[in-house]
């Protein structure tokens, strides 16, 4: 299965290709065409995890509109392969920049649409920390917790204790004043591991701090391969029904965690000339 994976929550955006052979036949099995696959053969298979095809990055917080299909055209002239050749999308839901969040929600449900293809979401922060565990910065039992700037003084922020487990603390957003605080009442003498480039600006955080090119954003290769166990947990349900339905791209959700600035005008209300 060619999976296409998006991240345009930060300031770097993202684009890669992943090819998950032991997920050639999940696109059919998602949709009322083709029958699931087996356990079995699921099982045997998965160990071979996804082949990173092509994958390119950029740096422009407020052109992710005007650049994301063209990134995308990239990494698919890159592999050699027509945009009808992509079987699943993964996408990067948020938090994070507001505008760039939308931006691949959107640019993942046209494209998902289109070529009638399962799509799954993936937040910005657990994609930092599985990239964090991966790569050793973390260790399963340390307090990994992965930080966004959300501007207005604040930041994004989760904290997880294990790789592929539920958050130990949900995505927040919170002052970067009130950061450190939040991170030391969740230690409990634990090691304390933060990653995210906003860390460099906090002071107390600053000696906690893992760099690295997926740990200071969220990257799509990361992105594709968390879409790409999704999708394989689904196939291994077994239930096409059920696995259609919760990777339908009309019901990918961005995950804004704040409430964004722009609302909304009240009923009666005229705009000022």
């Amino acid at each position: 299965m060619k999976l296409l994976a998006l991240s345009t929550s930060t300031p770097r955006g993202s684009v890669a290709l992943l090819d998950a052979a032991d997920l050639d036949g999940y696109a059919e099995a998602a949709t009322p065409r083709g029958g699931a696959l087996s356990a079995a053969e699921l099982v045997a298979a998965s160990a071979a995890g996804a082949r990173l095809l092509a994958a390119t990055t950029y740096a422009d917080l407020h052109g992710h509109a005007e650049r994301i299909f063209g990134a995308i055209d990239e990494v698919l002239a890159a592999a050699g392969m027509p945009a009808a050749a992509v079987q699943a999308l993964g996408c990067d839901v948020g938090p994070g920049s507001f505008t760039g969040v939308r931006v691949a929600v959107a640019a993942a449900k046209g494209v998902a649409l289109a070529l009638d293809v399962p799509v799954a979401g993936v937040t910005s922060l657990e994609a930092m920390a599985a990239a964090a565990f991966a790569c050793g910065a973390a260790s399963p039992g340390d307090l990994l917790v992965p930080l966004i700037d959300a501007k207005k003084g604040e930041v994004f922020l989760a904290a997880f204790d294990r790789p592929a487990g539920a958050p130990e603390m949900p995505p927040r957003h919170l002052p970067r004043d009130a950061a450190f605080d939040a991170v030391a009442s969740l230690a409990a003498g634990r090691r304390v591991v933060v990653v995210g480039a906003v860390a460099e600006e906090i002071e107390g955080l600053r000696p906690l701090a893992a760099r690295g090119e997926a740990l200071d954003f969220p990257d799509a290769v990361v992105i594709g391969r968390l879409a790409i166990d999704r999708l394989r947990a689904a196939a291994l349900g077994g239930e096409r029904a059920r696995a259609a339905a919760e990777h339908d791209p009309a019901l990918l959700d961005p995950l804004y965690v704040r409430a964004p600035d722009a609302k909304p005008a009240e009923l009666g209300y005229t705009a000022p000339r």
